[in-house]
Formats: structure tokens, C-alpha cells, sequence
């Protein structure tokens, strides 16, 4: 399974796309390589990456705690990489007046991509 970059007209990094596993379709991909969506072909996903763009990175994210999905607030994102902190204080992150006393939970290789958009 081949990885592509996607990058915007700069040149930095927004995501990948790379076929799905099961061979039906494309998944586009965080930079850090949590799925965005599933597309019918390569340009479609394409399309959701540039959609998405790294303003994706600033929305509410979810990450599963054994059975249990908690927010999170991603701080950092790489490839393979995230770091993102969990649970009630993700809704702090960022407030004006607000000290980040949270501690980050950093993610790495297929951890990074556990990572939701929406909990499942």
C-alpha cells in the first residue's frame, strides 16, 4: 500500500492519500495519517485532503480509551506523529486565561492514526 503526499500550492505537507485496504477506493489522510474520509478514486480523495487542509488539526478529535472515546485537542502533528491532549481538560486547550496544566499524550506510528474525527 503506496502513500502519496498531498501539499498545498507552498508546498507544505496537508495529508496522504493511499488506497484502501480492502482495494475499494481511496482513504485521505491526516498529516499525521488518521483517515479523513474514503474516496471512489485517488482525485477524490485528493480533494477531501485540500478540503480539510491543517484547519482539520484545530477541530475536536476523539480518542478511544479502551471502551470509552474521549475528546481531544491535538498540539502537535507529524508524519506518524501526534500530540494531543485527552479527555475533559481538551476543551481548555487554547482558552485565554486558561493555563495548560494537561499533560500531552503523544501518539506515534499506527498509534497516531487511532485518533477520530468522530468517535465511532
Amino acid at each position: 500500500m503506496s502513500r502519496t503526499e498531498v501539499r498545498r500550492d507552498d508546498g507544505e505537507l496537508i495529508g496522504f492519500v493511499e488506497p484502501a485496504p480492502d482495494g475499494g477506493g481511496w482513504r485521505a489522510l491526516a498529516v499525521f495519517g488518521a483517515e479523513l474520509a474514503t474516496a471512489p478514486d485517488r482525485d477524490s480523495a485528493i480533494a477531501e485532503v485540500r478540503a480539510a487542509g491543517l484547519g482539520v488539526l484545530a477541530e475536536r478529535w476523539w480518542y478511544r480509551d479502551g471502551e470509552e472515546w474521549l475528546p481531544a485537542a491535538i498540539l502537535e502533528a507529524a508524519p506518524g506523529r501526534v500530540v494531543a491532549v485527552v479527555g475533559d481538560a481538551a476543551q481548555f486547550v487554547g482558552v485565554i486565561g486558561n493555563p495548560d496544566v494537561a499533560i500531552p499524550l503523544t501518539l506515534t506510528g499506527p498509534d497516531a492514526a487511532a485518533l477520530r474525527r468522530r468517535a465511532v
